[in-house]
């Protein structure tokens, strides 16, 4: 493995996508501040309480984005980009996956959802439509999704407007699993962090893959419109 060009490889990774890197670590920065200084449950009480209408209507429609096929989905439209983002962002959301399980079953299963933990003491507001589980809370793995979807297509964008827009379209996601009391506020910046973190490194390795198949893609169109004749 060359290490010099790993390193420059992370360089231009990181410039090329600072409009998007730098508002994560702001809110890296912002979120471990309010944690230290509120802690895990006030703080999500504390959001749990600011709530309209639209906000349930709207946060309950933005979750979805961090479902577990949208990777896959993802997978499948970048045959088309090439076979190496496509196995590269294939690897991530299986390693991702894998670790998100791990972490939340066997190291931290004690750690439960805030509906769980909150039952016997607090009552917390439950969207009306929507059933939160209770268990295996840390880290969120929607919130992990979110942002090695969103990230990866950053990426691959050129406009810095995109990349912003995309790192916030990640932000709403993970804030919504705390909105619709799905996951406490730590859970969603152990998630963006874990898979921010797994993103850049394969990303980075998957640069030195030498194959002549690797960066070939698929050419075929298929015509799902017909087209229209003309009188």
């Amino acid at each position: 493995m060359n290490i010099k060009g790993l390193t420059s490889g992370l360089r231009s990774l990181i410039g090329d996508n600072r409009y998007f890197i730098i508002p994560f670590v702001l809110f890296c920065i912002i979120g471990f501040s309010l944690l230290s200084i509120y802690g895990n449950t006030r703080l999500f009480l504390d959001i749990n309480r600011l709530y309209s209408q639209f906000a349930d209507h709207f946060f309950l429609m933005v979750t979805n984005l961090g479902d577990g096929a949208i990777p896959y989905i993802l997978v499948f439209v970048l045959l088309w980009v090439s076979f190496r983002e496509a196995l590269t962002f294939l690897i991530i959301t299986i390693l991702l996956t894998i670790l998100v399980t791990i972490l939340k079953r066997y190291f931290f299963p004690e750690i439960h959802r805030p509906v769980f933990y909150f039952e016997f003491f607090e009552k917390i507001r439950i969207l009306k439509g929507y059933d939160p589980p209770a268990l295996f809370s840390f880290p969120s793995g929607h919130s992990a999704t979110a942002f090695s979807v969103f990230f990866y297509i950053s990426i691959l964008a050129k406009n810095h407007l995109t990349k912003f827009l995309l790192f916030c379209s990640a932000l709403l996601v993970s804030f919504s699993r705390i909105y619709i009391s799905a996951h406490f506020p730590a859970d969603v910046l152990a998630g963006s962090c874990i898979a921010m973190f797994l993103t850049i490194l394969c990303y980075c390795l998957s640069r030195n893959l030498k194959y002549d198949w690797i960066d070939k893609r698929i050419t075929f169109v298929p015509n799902i419109f017909p087209r229209i004749k003309t009188a």
